[in-house]
């Protein structure tokens, strides 16, 4: 996808995995005092955040219906790496 929307959608994508990255890296070493407490509220509110501009995004008729025509996506990954609780999360 090019252009501004294409540049959006990208955007959003990374902050999920941003998201993920630190739910797992939370996930993994939450025993180790490496891990602050912190990084599970500040992944819900990045969440929590895009979740709100996705559906302004949608509000506006125009540019929401390639989203209101179904988007796929996949959380693929090894085993136990977080994938259910991240989908829990969402």
């Amino acid at each position: 996808m090019e252009g501004d929307l294409g540049r959006l959608y990208q955007r959003w994508s990374e902050t999920l995995t941003q998201a993920l990255a630190h739910l797992e890296a939370y996930i993994d070493f939450s025993e180790d005092d490496n891990v602050e407490e912190e990084v599970l509220s500040q992944v819900d509110a990045t969440v929590r955040g895009l979740e709100q501009e996705i559906g302004a995004h949608l509000q506006d008729g125009r540019r929401g219906e390639l989203l209101r025509g179904g988007v796929h996506a996949v959380i693929a990954g090894p085993p136990n790496v977080g994938k259910s609780s991240l989908l829990n999360l969402l």
